[in-house]
């Protein structure tokens, strides 16, 4: 399997990950998305998306992947998946969902026991301003109206 193969599986997985997410921002069951399972089956060649209540988002069948059992390890499927999910992220992607943090994208098998866990959102993530900072803002802001007042 020469790496453009991969290459293809990998913008494959990303797109059809990319409908998994469309579908849950417009569509989500359950009360708070806490994490996203991605199943593979390496005889079918099916990579399949599911929400935190086993809700099936999206699915693609990778024709490159079919009866690959003995060449596709999980590591292998796990690297792939990782750097779909981290380019994603990167294109900030999952800001469209309404997450409840921690959230992970999960590599699972398919009684969604996790294998692998490919990203984690934590509280962290978010920029936290400094308090220094807002006593800063208040002092000036402060002055600038006793300033304005004094007018």
């Amino acid at each position: 399997m020469g790496t453009g193969a991969n290459r293809n599986s990998a913008t494959l997985i990303k797109d059809t990950f990319k409908e998994a997410i469309d579908n849950l921002a417009k569509d989500y069951k359950g009360s708070s998305l806490t994490d996203i399972f991605i199943t593979v089956d390496t005889e079918s060649g099916e990579v399949a998306f599911y929400d935190d209540e086993e809700n099936k988002i999206a699915e693609i069948v990778i024709f490159d992947w079919v009866n690959k059992v003995a060449e596709l390890n999980d590591e292998t499927i796990a690297s792939v998946l990782r750097k779909v999910t981290e380019e994603l992220d990167e294109e900030d992607i999952f800001s469209s969902l309404d997450l409840f943090k921690p959230f992970s994208v999960n590599y699972a098998d398919d009684s969604f026991v996790v294998k692998e866990e490919l990203l984690l959102i934590s509280e962290d993530s978010i920029v936290k301003i400094d308090n220094d900072l807002m006593e800063k803002f208040d002092r000036e802001f402060d002055q600038f109206l006793e300033k304005l007042l004094k007018e």
